[in-house]
C-alpha cells in the first residue's frame, strides 16, 4: 500500500492548494481520484482514516462530512492553514 499512500498524500496536498481540484473531489471523488492516478481499495482508505471496522456506508458518511468541512473552510478563506 505504500505507493498508493504516497499517491493519496499527493492528491490530498493538491486538494489543499487547488480549490478547483477540491471541488472536483467533492463532486466526484472516485472519478477524480482515479483520474489523478490513485488506485486504493476501501480497505486502504479505512486503514488510512483509522476506520478499520467501519462499513462502506460509514466510510462514505465520514468522507462526505470531511469534504463538506474542507469546502466550508475554503469558502470562508481559511484554506486549512
Amino acid at each position: 500500500m505504500t505507493t498508493h499512500q504516497e499517491s493519496l498524500q499527493s492528491v490530498l496536498e493538491r486538494a489543499g492548494v487547488d480549490p478547483g481540484f477540491l471541488a472536483a473531489l467533492a463532486a466526484q471523488p472516485l472519478e477524480t481520484m482515479l483520474a489523478a492516478g490513485v488506485h486504493v481499495s476501501t480497505a486502504d482508505v479505512k486503514q488510512l482514516l483509522s476506520l478499520d471496522g467501519a462499513t462502506d456506508a460509514e466510510l462514505l458518511e465520514v468522507l462526505r462530512v470531511r469534504v463538506a468541512h474542507a469546502m466550508a473552510d475554503e469558502s470562508a478563506g481559511c484554506g486549512g492553514r
